[in-house]
């Protein structure tokens, strides 16, 4: 069962975009069924899964994962996003990108999401 903190940032974020959640041991996986990406990108959405630590807010998710198929147009591997880890029975290219420190006051999933839509658009 998600916390109620995190219940309701999933449910906010699910008017905006399909998502699945898949809980294990260590973390809530958020898997968002078709983000949407801006050109510059080899497909139009990506499949993007995030992982939640059990600590959230207290800890904040770090880094993001899309479908192993996402490249840039011209065919190269987005910058920091050369590794490949395997998570719910899935290969997964992961963006070792990480964020600011986290601030549980001011951060949530929302801010988050939009740190990630910044770093996709930078098409590095």
């Amino acid at each position: 069962m998600l916390p109620p903190k995190l219940a309701k940032e999933v449910e906010e974020l699910q008017h905006d975009y399909a998502i699945e959640v898949v809980e294990d041991s260590d973390n809530v996986n958020l898997i968002f069924q078709s983000f949407p990406l801006e050109e510059g990108y080899n497909m139009p959405s990506a499949e993007m899964l995030l992982r939640i630590p059990r600590t959230y807010p207290d800890t904040g998710p770090d880094m993001f994962w899309t479908n192993e198929q996402l490249l840039l147009a011209d065919g190269r591997i987005p910058q920091a996003a050369e590794a490949f880890e395997t998570h719910l029975s899935k290969r997964w290219r992961r963006f070792s990108w990480h964020r600011p420190p986290w601030n549980p006051v001011i951060d949530n999933l929302r801010s988050h999401v939009e740190f990630i839509r910044k770093r996709l658009r930078a098409k590095k």
